[in-house]
């Protein structure tokens, strides 16, 4: 019976995806992966906020407005020095023990570079806004992204799937181009550029699975992978499952 539906599926999965509609310039990858949401095993610690600028009651900032962030000189900021801006979103993940596990989703909102130092406080000017920040963002340390090798193909292993858990500041579904989060890492063995096949269950988990997706590991921590969307037959949805693609010798 096995062998029946994996003969199924595979012949279901070989079925030729929609042309993706997406920009796939290397540009256009790392500034998606500077932007990327990120699914952390808990909540980071309380750093380094945004508390306005130099226009009373003004809460949401973009590209090029300067800020006011809550630390100087002598909490080691310097000029020049450059911040990823980012919050904690109240989220809902699906999969797996990722919910009991108390994982948190983070919203990437931009960088900013520091132009004025003071002893608390310090002015700083948005070099990118991936979207609205606004006060009360966290800032971390920007570290430049590595983009990932070229995609690896293979044979999708529906054995170990993960699932997809998030999408960034809430989002449910996911299309071509879009980047979303399995719960998967290198604790599983997963790494960057490696293809995968994204996948429903039929029949309660007892029929052929039904391809739905394609998908391209970009960045992987420990317990969680983020996925480029490179192609699809349907909408992608929290809780689809994830066959990454493994080269078997």
């Amino acid at each position: 019976m096995n062998v029946l539906f994996a003969v199924s599926s595979l012949a279901l999965l070989s079925a030729p995806p929609q042309s993706p509609d997406v920009n796939y310039l290397p540009a256009a990858l790392h500034e998606q992966l500077a932007c990327a949401p990120q699914m952390l095993p808990s909540a980071p610690p309380a750093g380094i906020r945004v508390i306005g600028n130099d226009q009373p009651g003004r809460t949401l900032f973009g590209t090029h407005d300067g800020i006011i962030i809550g630390a100087g000189s002598a909490q080691g900021i310097k000029v020049g020095q450059q911040f990823f801006v980012r919050r904690l979103v109240k989220d809902q993940f699906i999969g797996g023990d990722t919910a009991a596990s108390g994982a948190v989703s983070v919203h990437t909102a931009g960088w900013v570079t520091a132009v004025d130092v003071r002893e608390k406080e310090s002015i700083a000017q948005v070099t990118h806004a991936c979207d609205g920040i606004i006060n009360g963002d966290y800032l971390e340390a920007y570290v430049d992204p590595a983009d990932p090798p070229s995609a690896v193909q293979g044979e999708p292993d529906f054995e170990h799937a993960g699932r997809i858990v998030m999408g960034d500041e809430r989002r449910q579904m996911g299309s071509a181009g879009t980047l979303m989060v399995v719960d998967k890492g290198s604790d599983a063995d997963v790494r960057p550029g490696q293809t995968v096949t994204i996948f429903r269950d039929t029949m309660e988990g007892g029929g052929p699975v039904s391809g739905v997706g394609r998908a391209t590991v970009v960045s992987v921590r420990p317990e969680s992978a983020i996925l480029r969307i490179d192609s699809t037959r349907d909408a992608i949805f929290i809780g689809d499952r994830v066959a990454i693609n493994r080269i078997t010798r």
